[in-house]
C-alpha cells in the first residue's frame, strides 16, 4: 500500500513542473451509505455523516477554450450509522479513503473588472472520476468493534463519478481561491459472482474552498 501511494505521489509531482497551476483544497464531505443485503432487501434508518476531505493536485487548460482539467490526490472520509429494529442491532461505520482524482471544468462566466485589472472571476462547471481505496475504517456493531480491511463490501475500490459548479476569484497574478460543490455516488469495482444481490454505495456531497498557485507559465485570459 504504501509503494502504491508513493508511485501516485512521485507521480503527480512530475505534473508539477508542466502543469500551470497546484492547488490545495479542503472541505465537508456529506456522506450516505446505501446498503441491500444478499435477498435484495435495503437496510432502513441508516443515516449519513459529516466527514473532512482535502485535495492536492495539479490543474492546466486545454486545447479548447475555457475547458480546463486536473489531477489529483484525495484523502477522504466516508460514515454512516443505523439500527436494525427486528434484531436490535446497532450498526456504525467510519472508512477513510485515498483517491486519485481526474476532473475537466469548463468556465461558463469569466470576467475580468477592468483591462488593467489582475483581479478576475470565473464561474465554472465540474466533472471528476476517481477511483479510491480504503486505508483505515471501522465497524461498530453494538459494543463491538470490527476493522474494515479484508470486509466484503470494503474489499474493493471504489469508483466516484461526482458533477457540481464553482466560483473563483484572482486575488493576483499568483494567488487565486475558489469554492466549489461537487456531488455523486460510488460504486464498488467488484470482482466475482455478479449475481450476488448484496450491495454497497456510497453518495457524498462534497464543499470544499481552495487554492490555486499559479506558475510561471500559466495564462488566464483566453
Amino acid at each position: 500500500m504504501k509503494k502504491s501511494l508513493c508511485l501516485i505521489l512521485l507521480s503527480i509531482s512530475s505534473f508539477y513542473v508542466s502543469g500551470q497551476q497546484v492547488y490545495v483544497e479542503t472541505g465537508t464531505a456529506i456522506s450516505a451509505f446505501h446498503y441491500k443485503n444478499s435477498d435484495g432487501e435495503s437496510l432502513d434508518n441508516l443515516f449519513g455523516r459529516n466527514n473532512f476531505f482535502m485535495q492536492i493536485g495539479y490543474h492546466t487548460v486545454s486545447k479548447v477554450n475555457r475547458m480546463n482539467y486536473s489531477a489529483g490526490i484525495s484523502y477522504i472520509g466516508y460514515g454512516a450509522s443505523g439500527s436494525d429494529s427486528t434484531v436490535g442491532n446497532y450498526f456504525d461505520w467510519d472508512a477513510r479513503y485515498i483517491g486519485v482524482d481526474l476532473g475537466l471544468d469548463y468556465e461558463i462566466i469569466k470576467k475580468r473588472f477592468t483591462t488593467s485589472s489582475l483581479s478576475e472571476l470565473t464561474v465554472y462547471i465540474k466533472m471528476t472520476l476517481s477511483p479510491e481505496i480504503l486505508v483505515h475504517g471501522t465497524q461498530t456493531i453494538n459494543n463491538e468493534v470490527y476493522d474494515l480491511a479484508g470486509v466484503e463490501q470494503f474489499k474493493y475500490p471504489f469508483i466516484f463519478a461526482r458533477g457540481g459548479a464553482g466560483v473563483s476569484y484572482s486575488i493576483n497574478r499568483a494567488v487565486t481561491v475558489y469554492a466549489e460543490y461537487m456531488g455523486g455516488e460510488g460504486f464498488p469495482i467488484k470482482i466475482g459472482d455478479r449475481d450476488d444481490k448484496e450491495k454497497l454505495w456510497i453518495a457524498s456531497h462534497n464543499i470544499g474552498f481552495g487554492l490555486y498557485v499559479n506558475l510561471p507559465a500559466y495564462k488566464s485570459w483566453r
